[in-house]
């Protein structure tokens, strides 16, 4: 009978540290009240039970359950913080890094408020957290890597091209220069009687510019003569007189003009043409009558002179 009891006892001990073992595990403190609260979340990022809650970086509660809504695409996570934290309606639970490792906690913001009920709903916010900074950071830079890399690979095969196209240019120029020494190795007789005559045409031609010389000397000295010829005949002379003469030209023209002398009177004085005009117009009139009646004016007769008038 007495060991029955002691198995039973021992059984039920057992019972008794799985429980608080398993409560301990989860993150619940054993002998401490505590109150569960609720807060929402479009994703939890890798949020898991039993992850901390924290105040000011000190833990004051764990999470204790995730509840998917797949009807709304939202998660609920619910929260167990000890009793003595006081929540307000305007308070925050918000999702954030657990140092550099990626897990993840949820930190509390307690603002000023109504005192939030048990199975209250908090605030919930996302915090962009280091690691999320690094990789905003980071995506640009790799992207900066990539486009260098393809850079450099494209560089690379150009260069690759390139080595391929200077080798061709390489055979081509021996190709060339064999040619070139073998033309000239043939031609060798040719280039000498080339280079000959070449030095045959130096000396013709100096010879020529000797005779040139020696030919345009005279032309030089016959034009200096000129030029001399041109300085002795007093052009300065010539063009003070023309000067003079012209002056005179002009005296007389204003003369004219003032109506001076007898070509000023002539070119000023208006009765001379009127009298002119006149004698034209009578000389007209007299021609006219002359056509008219030549027999006026002009009497010829074989037999000698008639009388005018009739008896």
């Amino acid at each position: 009978m007495v060991r029955e009891v002691k198995v039973g006892l021992l059984g039920i001990l057992g019972i008794v540290i799985l429980y608080f073992g398993f409560t301990y595990l989860k993150g619940s403190e054993i002998f401490s009240t505590s109150n569960t609260y609720k807060a929402t979340f479009k994703d939890v990022l890798g949020l898991e039970v039993s992850n901390p809650v924290t105040f000011n970086g000190v833990n004051v509660g764990r999470v204790t359950n995730l509840y998917p809504q797949f009807d709304k695409s939202e998660v609920i996570v619910e929260l167990t913080i000890d009793e003595d934290v006081k929540l307000t309606d305007n308070s925050f639970a918000i999702l954030a890094d657990d140092g550099l490792i990626g897990g993840k906690l949820i930190k509390l913001k307690i603002a000023p408020g109504k005192l939030l009920e048990e199975d209250g709903n908090l605030k919930s916010m996302l915090e962009v957290g280091l690691v999320d900074v690094m990789q905003q950071k980071i995506d640009p830079t790799l992207k900066n890597v990539d486009s260098l890399t393809r850079t450099l690979t494209r560089i690379i095969n150009e260069f690759d091209h390139t080595g391929q196209a200077l080798k061709i240019l390489l055979a081509s120029a021996t190709q060339s220069s064999d040619g070139v020494n073998t033309l000239v190795a043939n031609n060798s007789k040719n280039i000498g009687l080339v280079t000959a005559n070449a030095a045959t045409l130096t000396k013709n031609l100096n010879a020529l510019a000797l005779n040139l010389d020696e030919q345009i000397k005279p032309i030089l000295t016959k034009t200096g003569s000129f030029s001399d010829s041109l300085s002795a005949l007093q052009l300065g002379t010539t063009i003070n007189n023309l000067n003079g003469t012209v002056k005179n030209l002009q005296t007389m023209l204003n003369q004219v003009n003032a109506g001076k002398g007898t070509l000023g009177k002539l070119a000023g004085d208006d009765s001379l043409y009127t009298n002119l005009d006149r004698t034209a117009a009578s000389l007209n009139l007299l021609l006219s009558d002359m056509k008219v009646n030549p027999k006026r004016y002009v009497h010829f007769s074989l037999f000698g002179k008639k009388d005018k008038t009739k008896k």
